[in-house]
């Protein structure tokens, strides 16, 4: 039958296509505006990356992306230690919040928004809990790296503590011994006594002034021709290490610098000595215009190879981390290399350094 003869038909099928389409409608805008929030939360992860995690600046940027979910006012708190700053709502509309206190870090945010309603609510909570998240974890991964700072600060200070104690204490006996010299026989002995100690002295403030600076200085220093195997086997001595050297090899470098880096290599072998037993032995090999010194110990292997030259990372407890770093930064500055690989028995380091120094060296 005709829709011109059955009216009741006609508005029928109108409803039902008014309906189709309403629902259509709804289910776009829905989809629509889910994807608007979606995007938001997106854009706000890329943003805390962008200003490296501070929450305070992540803060201070945020307003625009709340203004495309129709969010009319947000407030937030952070404090922790002597750091605290805040934002305080500027109208008393309904608002949506949340809340951490651990006692040592308070975090809160809240937002205002538009209508939060049945699924908008859902959405808001989800905004919410998203900002919540990235400005506490920003929070605590400030804590964390203040707290590193500090260990690592109190590290180097302890490391540097002892090796001024020990000068102060030679400085001290010197003093007295030069007041009680009788004779000039007296007077050669303690010369010969000076000689003997100015090794490891040498070594103790080598390693103060560079542990200090952590870096290797860009200053001139004085250059010399030294033989690698003379200063590993007083290395060896001095930390009283059974360990064979074999072969020989000279570079052209400063003097301080090569001691720094072979002490440094020597006792790490000699801390890992203390705790395991192994067998020890340096191999130095003449490679044309480079040496290549090869320390082998037969202990464990290192499971964290990836990090064992970065700064402040030790696996021992007390240990300061600077050791390994430091032979790094003045074996690259040298215009050489160095490596660490884990051996069917044990572990090798290789050292390898140009025979003349490298340009601007």
């Amino acid at each position: 039958m005709p829709f011109n003869e059955n009216p009741a038909a006609l508005l029928t099928c109108l409803a039902a296509a008014v309906g189709m389409v309403a629902a259509g409608v709804f289910y776009y805008l829905k989809a629509l505006i889910t994807s608007r929030f979606a995007n938001v939360m997106l854009g706000l992860s890329a943003l805390n990356e962008r200003v490296q995690f501070d929450a305070q600046v992540f803060l201070s940027e945020i307003p625009s992306y709340l203004k495309k979910i129709w969010v009319k006012d947000f407030a937030f708190s952070i404090s922790h230690g002597d750091t605290k700053f805040k934002k305080e709502l500027l109208r008393d509309d309904a608002f949506i919040g949340k809340f951490y206190d651990n006692g040592d870090l308070s975090v809160s945010f809240t937002i205002v928004p538009f209508f939060c309603r049945g699924a908008l609510k859902t959405l808001y909570a989800l905004v919410l809990e998203h900002i919540f998240l990235i400005i506490k974890q920003d929070a605590l991964m400030k804590i964390r790296t203040l707290n590193d700072s500090m260990t690592n600060v109190l590290k180097v200070q302890v490391f540097v503590q002892h090796d001024i104690k020990n000068i102060a204490q030679f400085i001290q006996t010197s003093y007295y011994n030069l007041q009680n010299l009788k004779d000039e026989s007296d007077e050669l002995r303690y010369v010969r006594y000076l000689k003997d100690s100015y090794a490891p002295l040498m070594l103790k403030a080598n390693k103060i002034i560079n542990t200090l600076e952590l870096r290797p200085s860009d200053k001139p220093v004085n250059m010399m021709t030294i033989k690698i195997e003379a200063v590993l086997e007083q290395l060896v001595s001095l930390y009283h290490l059974d360990c064979e050297i074999k072969g020989e090899g000279s570079v052209y470098a400063n003097e301080g610098t090569i001691f720094l880096i072979f002490d440094n290599l020597v006792k790490n072998m000699y801390d890992k000595y203390l705790e395991e037993e192994l067998e020890l032995s340096i191999e130095i090999i003449d490679e044309g215009d480079r040496i290549r010194v090869s320390a082998h110990d037969t202990g464990s292997p290192i499971s964290d190879m990836g990090k064992i030259f970065e700064p402040f990372y030790s696996t021992k407890a007390g240990g300061s981390g600077v050791g390994l770093f430091q032979i790094k930064a003045h074996v690259t500055k040298l215009g050489g290399t160095v490596t660490a690989r884990n051996v069917e028995n044990g572990v090798i380091f290789d050292v390898t350094l140009p025979k003349s120094p490298a340009a601007g060296v």
